[in-house]
């Protein structure tokens, strides 16, 4: 059956709802519908809670079920020609692909949606997410000024949509980009006008992030208790609002800080906190920085041994990451120009 059954359809709308607000009871009843659709045959519905359940993963920053899942829905969709969702399933497998560490495969993910989307008013949420992540492989890739490209499209492309989620995502990537290239002053009132917007719709999901980072700007312009502050109320956030990635990197800048201050001790546990958070959830690039600043704060407290180990550590993670960023032949970039130059519905 490829038209959705109404209830099941209406299960997910209400799931749908709920996702930020809490993403845990949002997951328990995703499983549930999507078993649903399975046993009614309801292809449609099955496509459709795959996508939530890897979303909802991502928003946890977890990854669990989705990678599974999402690898059913595009399988049914080019069965059953449901050319209308394969959008959205190749870009939720771009962003489960980009977390585990598989730049090249994330790329080519997020370029076919892109191109499925072309400029149907019906994908424009969609081909925005999945510019967002063609901006994350470029920047990992080093092509800083071609990853703001993307992300001042994706900003073109949502601005009729009046949707908080995305404009957050967004201006966190252009924050970054612009960060990256230096350009903190350019960078700090995109992050503030971001989470302006978010309290004043109570939209706490990206709150945590763009404290991040706005304390990483305030850290380089050395004003560390400012960091600190900002740090302490993601958070806060991250309590009633959690996100695995957020808080992974947040108790490492934390950690970080605290090293800056001499509390070597307290540097590491948080550090350890974080990598754990890490190694659970499959976050491997973050996990090899966070072995290098352990490396780092275990030399500094003279524990030569746990210094190595981590240095090993940290080797061996990205040995195991995409081989193009570890000194290999990078993909050829140029190659998603064409996806620049689609217009703007």
């Amino acid at each position: 059956m490829t038209v959705s059954l109404p209830a099941i359809a209406q299960q997910l709308d209400a799931i749908d709802r709920i996702v930020f607000d809490d993403p845990s009871a949002a997951l328990r009843l995703c499983k549930t519908a999507l078993q649903s659709a399975r046993s009614e045959r309801d292809v449609e519905s099955l496509v459709r809670a795959a996508t939530l359940l890897s979303l909802i993963e991502d928003q946890l920053g977890e990854r669990s079920e989705g990678s599974v899942v999402l690898a059913e829905a595009l399988a049914c969709c080019q069965m059953y020609g449901l050319a209308h969702l394969e959008p959205a399933v190749q870009e939720r497998l771009g962003r489960d692909n980009y977390t585990g560490g598989d730049y090249r495969l994330a790329m080519r993910h997020w370029a076919h949606s892109v191109r499925q989307c072309g400029s149907h008013p019906m994908h424009c949420r969609t081909r925005a997410l999945a510019l967002i992540g063609l901006g994350h492989v470029c920047s990992a890739y080093g092509a800083l000024g071609r990853a703001s490209e993307f992300h001042q499209l994706a900003d073109k492309v949502l601005t009729p949509l009046g949707d908080v989620y995305l404009i957050a995502k967004v201006r966190i990537s252009l924050g970054w980009d612009l960060c990256a290239l230096g350009r903190h002053e350019e960078a700090q009132p995109i992050l503030n006008e971001a989470l302006a917007l978010c309290k004043e719709q109570n939209f706490n999901h990206y709150q945590a992030e763009l404290l991040l980072r706005l304390a990483e700007i305030e850290t380089t312009h050395g004003n560390l208790e400012a960091a600190e502050q900002l740090l302490e109320e993601s958070l806060a956030i991250l309590v009633f609002t959690p996100s695995h990635w957020c808080e992974a990197n947040v108790l490492k800048h934390l950690a970080q800080l605290r090293a800056r201050q001499g509390a070597l001790d307290m540097a590491m546990n948080l550090a350890l906190r974080a990598l754990h958070i890490t190694e659970a959830d499959g976050m491997r690039h973050v996990e090899a920085l966070i072995h290098a600043d352990l490396a780092g704060y275990a030399a500094a407290a003279g524990q030569q041994v746990l210094a190595e180990q981590h240095r090993a550590r940290h080797e061996q993670v990205n040995r195991s990451l995409d081989q193009g960023l570890q000194g290999g032949p990078a993909p050829d970039l140029s190659s998603l120009d064409d996806l620049l130059a689609i217009p703007v519905a």
